[in-house]
């Protein structure tokens, strides 16, 4: 069973409004990411508030999403995987990190993500495309980052450089208790990075998952490009 954390619980001042009730293609952008997640087959949806909490209820109706309120958003996103994972439940055997600002990430994707974490269920999964990738696919190629090679054949291993890590990854159970362990400053790179965790990144052709709007002008970008 995996539960996808839905973060949006920043405050979003770059943006001067909240960046969860941001429209796009007929929808906000929490409810292009929760319809994203669903696809994915997850169990449970828990969206993270933060100060916008009011605000975000008034708009959206979560139904049967569990809401998570982040009081120190200023700690970082870390802060906000943390709130949500008090209220995981405890059959989940791992978390989706979702992040709200991700509106264009394909619901293929987020199912292509889950099903290979599910099997590799023992690695905490990232999702990496290409820089210049202009359109997104279903198409994925997967390799374990700790043991590439950069004379391997595969595109992905000989220019690693063209390549960006993005979200949502996928965390197992096992490595919960580090989300509450590392300093805040650090986040989740501590971590991905930490000596005991097993990343396995998975190339997909889908420029969402490293596309997020954080100001006007990126909002701006998006809406007329839609």
């Amino acid at each position: 069973m995996i539960s996808a954390l839905v973060l949006a619980g920043g405050d979003s001042s770059r943006m001067g409004r909240t960046k969860a009730l941001l429209d796009y293609d007929g929808r906000n952008f929490l409810e292009s990411v929760c319809a994203g997640v669903s696809a994915a087959g997850v169990t449970e949806t828990i969206v993270v508030l933060g100060a916008s909490r009011a605000e975000v209820l008034t708009a959206w109706n979560p139904g049967e999403i569990k809401i998570a309120y982040n009081k120190t958003p200023e700690l970082g996103q870390i802060s906000s995987v943390r709130a949500a994972l008090k209220l995981v439940s405890p059959r989940a055997e791992a978390v989706m990190i979702c992040l709200v600002d991700q509106p264009l990430i394909k619901p293929e994707t987020y199912k292509l993500i889950a099903d290979f974490w599910r099997s590799n269920n023992d690695s905490l999964v990232i999702p990496k495309c290409r820089r210049d990738e202009a359109q997104g696919g279903a198409a994925a190629r997967q390799y374990d980052s700790k043991t590439v090679r950069q004379q391997d054949a595969d595109p992905a291993v000989a220019d690693p450089l063209s390549f960006k890590r993005g979200h949502p990854i996928i965390i197992p159970r096992k490595h919960f208790q580090l989300c509450f362990d590392g300093p805040y400053d650090k986040g989740l790179h501590w971590v991905t990075h930490h000596q005991s965790v097993k990343v396995l990144d998975l190339v997909v052709a889908d420029a969402g998952v490293i596309r997020d709007f954080d100001t006007p002008d990126e909002y701006q970008q998006l809406t007329r490009s839609n």
